[in-house]
């Protein structure tokens, strides 16, 4: 059995009701017996919410603001944001707080790094009041938010869509993060970010398919959804020399364990 630990299939952005019905049925036949639905915005956790709400023995939901949206908000706004996600935190659908961290590749520094340091701060935060584990998304801007990590302590956490460099991973790794593979691993031209996929510990992987976005081969070109999680176990158990049905089990209990399922 397979667990998808970041989609986004309940949000209108993406799927109408009809396609994320029909997203979430398909995973189901195709053994996927578990999503997780990471918010980005106050709306998004609200909706991310009310789906699992609807699809309560498979689905759970994340709260969180995604550090894109940070340069909207000032100081007050940023504020009131985050005691939304406060309050929206406390649902017993909600197992985790994210995507939340930094992002300086669609964001220039300068003009967002105050911003989406207090948006990220204030988001961990939130997760240690309510005793919750974290998804972060961290994209050029791994200096920023180790520094801000230094500030606190007994996080739990995966880090999103992870495709950086080895000592990023081994820092991860010594903070007892999790690290989420997704089908970047099946299309990426780096044989460096190949050969990481390959020796990363099973035990600190849960795999993710960021539906819509990323979608793996075979199905490039098509709209990504949380069955295609079965394509990157399958890539992984012959990148690894491992048994598919192994790394669906693993993984699957490492994301059961991180957000305490």
């Amino acid at each position: 059995m397979l667990f998808d630990s970041h989609c986004h299939i309940h949000s209108p952005e993406f799927f109408n009701a009809e396609e994320a019905e029909e997203a979430y049925q398909s995973a189901l036949k195709q053994g996927v017996e578990g999503m997780l639905l990471v918010a980005t915005s106050v709306a998004d956790s609200k909706a991310a919410i009310a789906f699992a709400h609807q699809h309560p023995a498979n689905t759970w939901a994340t709260v969180g603001v995604h550090p894109h949206e940070a340069s909207k908000f000032n100081t007050e706004q940023l504020k009131e944001q985050l005691h939304e996600l406060s309050l929206l935190a406390t649902d017993e659908k909600v197992v985790g707080v994210g995507e939340c961290g930094f992002d300086f590749y669609y964001n220039e520094k300068s003009e967002s790094l105050a911003n989406q340091e207090a948006l990220l701060r204030g988001q961990l935060d939130i997760a240690q009041k309510h005793h919750l584990p974290l998804s972060f998304h961290v994209r050029e801007a791994f200096d920023e938010f180790w520094r801000v990590l230094e500030d606190y302590q007994d996080v739990q956490a995966v880090l999103h869509s992870f495709t950086d460099q080895p000592h990023h991973a081994q820092n991860a790794l010594k903070r007892g993060f999790y690290l989420g593979i997704n089908g970047i691993a099946t299309f990426t031209n780096h044989l460096w970010q190949i050969e990481q996929f390959k020796t990363l510990p099973l035990e600190s992987i849960i795999l993710e398919t960021d539906a819509p976005f990323l979608t793996p081969k075979p199905k490039r070109g098509t709209i990504n959804v949380p069955e295609n999680v079965t394509y990157i176990t399958n890539f992984l158990a012959e990148l690894r020399g491992e048994d598919a049905t192994a790394i669906a089990a693993a993984t699957t209990h490492n994301s059961r364990s991180l957000f305490r399922l």
